[in-house]
């Protein structure tokens, strides 16, 4: 087996970079903010926000590609994918900015790690370190972009088992139903159930006098109440954080629907987003009247 390195780019300064910045602005509005659900919801995106940048640049820092007589090889620290020759079809090489629209991952102009629809070519699965000599490659239905140093060898070694360098027509992205994939189902009927429960659940204890005359309806980033209402008050402000979440589920639904024609898989990402909010505001909840009821 050869292994060839990838060629040395930008894109791990620009990954450490926003990483840098971004924890910094997290940081501020912790400081700055004094309210107890902006201040969780501060804290779980910056949890998923640092861990998507970590895994990325162990991605970026482990990435590798290998051949032997059979197969290619894309490899980083979590996984290898194996490409045999004889399911690919052709390979095409490109020079210069990627242009593209990033569907999961990383990407800029110079570099792409993750998915990508890129112009001609198609929905890309994107391991490319720079923008110099770029091959991609299409296996049946999939496409490969990756950026070995050793460029002149692989594509000799692709040449020599009689693969040919064209190009392809761009698979244009069809309607694809969500509605029978239980991957997509489970989080969105999860997600309208936990909403539903956010938004009822305190007008049925209001409703049967089971809330207290006076419930706190805001708090400061410790958890110390700052303002005092009825339990009206309250049950009315938690519909309010009921309808926020079925707003965002309506958006995370259709930004679902309309990447599921380029990536099936990278489309249902959305859906866990409304899941993930949705479950936070039920914990808030839950916290709440198990501490002031």
């Amino acid at each position: 087996m050869e292994i060839y390195k990838p060629c040395k780019g930008k894109g791990i300064y620009y990954i450490l970079g926003l990483l840098i910045l971004y924890e910094i602005l997290f940081t501020v509005g912790l400081l700055a903010v004094n309210s107890y659900v902006l201040s969780i919801l501060l804290k779980i995106a910056l949890v998923i926000f640092t861990a998507y940048q970590l895994y990325y640049i162990l991605v970026y820092t482990t990435l590798k590609y290998a051949a032997d007589d059979k197969n290619i090889y894309i490899i980083n620290f979590i996984k290898m994918i194996k490409i045999p020759y004889e399911e690919i079809h052709c390979y095409k090489v490109e020079e210069g900015n990627i242009h593209g629209v990033k569907l999961t991952g990383l990407s800029t102009s110079n570099f792409a790690l993750g998915k990508s629809v890129v112009k001609k070519i198609g929905t890309t699965n994107m391991y490319v370190t720079s923008n110099k000599n770029i091959i991609y490659i299409k296996v049946n239905e999939k496409n490969y972009a990756i950026t070995p140093q050793d460029f002149e060898n692989f594509k000799n070694n692709l040449d020599y088992n009689h693969i040919k360098e064209s190009d392809w027509d761009q698979f244009q992205g069809k309607q694809i139903s969500l509605h029978k994939d239980k991957g997509f189902m489970t989080p969105f009927i999860l997600s309208s159930i936990i909403i539903t429960i956010l938004t009822l659940n305190p007008f049925i204890l209001y409703l049967t006098n089971k809330l207290p005359s006076s419930m706190p309806l805001n708090f400061d980033s410790s958890f110390f109440p700052v303002d005092q209402g009825t339990g009206k008050q309250f049950a009315f402000n938690q519909m309010i954080y009921g309808v926020l979440n079925m707003a965002i589920l309506f958006c995370m639904y259709y930004a679902s629907h309309f990447y599921a024609k380029y990536d099936k898989k990278s489309a249902k990402k959305y859906i866990y987003i409304s899941l993930l909010i949705a479950a936070a505001f039920l914990i808030i909840q839950i916290r709440i009247l198990l501490t002031f009821r």
